[in-house]
């Protein structure tokens, strides 16, 4: 039997946490979010009172934000320096319940929560450890609540289309592609399992998630506001791109955003894991 992949903690350092190689950092040292991650928090629909659980904080900028829209702000992530940094970014909210822990067995009660939220985690596990992920967030999720996860890159676009691309790309700008490249490489080292539509259906469904929603974002070049995507979105031909986002085909072969939100209905009749607590969803097979 193979082994299974699975990233050490210690992977996930201050030295990884603060670069580039995690999503937002330049938004982070500035005291913002990132052009992604404020869509992700306009989705959240989000107000005071409202209990919000992360999974998988990071450095705690976007925790920090919702702490400020006045939500009750929980968050779990599995590195000792993401906790060390995050009690630092959410100082003014004494409150916020931080602690490290496994996002396939988060420590808190059945229907604990309003709303559950996990930005770049999923690709970080395998397909197996990511079902068992979806679930303990559903699990977790109040009555009448949602779960919001994103995951990028998109494997068709990386895998597929970039290597065509990638000589035009090189040759209008060989700095943002430089960049791109050395990003990917990171990537190679903690994500275990990227994902396209198609296979992030295929672990929802695993998953037992019947009523998810599945989308990849039409904003195809972030609005020119993301670090790969500012100067390329300049040339005539890369915005002609951008503009085929409103295509559902062209999103599913250029869009890097995807998304998994699913909400639980009030009244799900619950049923039992394995440890006898309450969830609304088929046992993994």
């Amino acid at each position: 039997m193979a082994t299974k992949r699975r990233v050490s903690p210690e992977r996930y350092d201050r030295a990884y946490l603060l670069s580039e190689n995690t999503e937002g950092f330049q938004e982070f040292s500035q005291g913002s979010l990132s052009f992604v991650k404020k869509q992700q928090l306009d989705t959240l629909e989000l107000g005071p009172g409202v209990s919000l659980l992360e999974v998988g904080f990071g450095r705690g900028e976007f925790l920090y934000h919702c702490a400020r829209l006045g939500a009750r702000v929980s968050a779990i992530d599995y590195s000792e320096a993401a906790l060390e940094i995050g009690k630092q970014t959410l100082a003014d909210f004494p409150d916020a319940d931080l602690r490290v822990a496994d996002c396939k067995d988060l420590p808190f009660e059945t229907n604990s929560f309003d709303r559950v939220y996990s930005g770049d985690v999923l690709e970080h596990q395998d397909l197996e450890d990511g079902a068992v992920m979806l679930r303990e967030m559903y699990r977790v999720v109040r009555p009448g609540g949602f779960m919001l996860v994103h995951t990028s890159p998109n494997t068709i676009f990386t895998r597929y289309v970039l290597p065509i691309a990638k000589p035009y790309l090189k040759r209008i700008d060989p700095e943002s592609v430089r960049a791109l490249e050395a990003h990917m490489k990171v990537n190679e080292s903690v994500h275990v399992h990227e994902y396209n539509l198609l296979s992030l259906r295929k672990v929802v469904r695993i998953a037992g998630l019947e009523d998810a929603e599945l989308w990849i974002d039409r904003d195809i070049l972030r609005s020119a506001q993301h670090r790969h995507t500012r100067n390329l979105s300049q040339r005539p031909l890369v915005r002609l791109a951008a503009h085929l986002g409103r295509f559902r085909a062209a999103r599913f072969l250029l869009g890097n955003d995807l998304y998994v939100k699913c909400r639980k209905l009030a009244g799900a009749a619950p049923l039992t894991d394995s440890r006898g607590r309450a969830v609304a969803t088929p046992p993994l097979p």
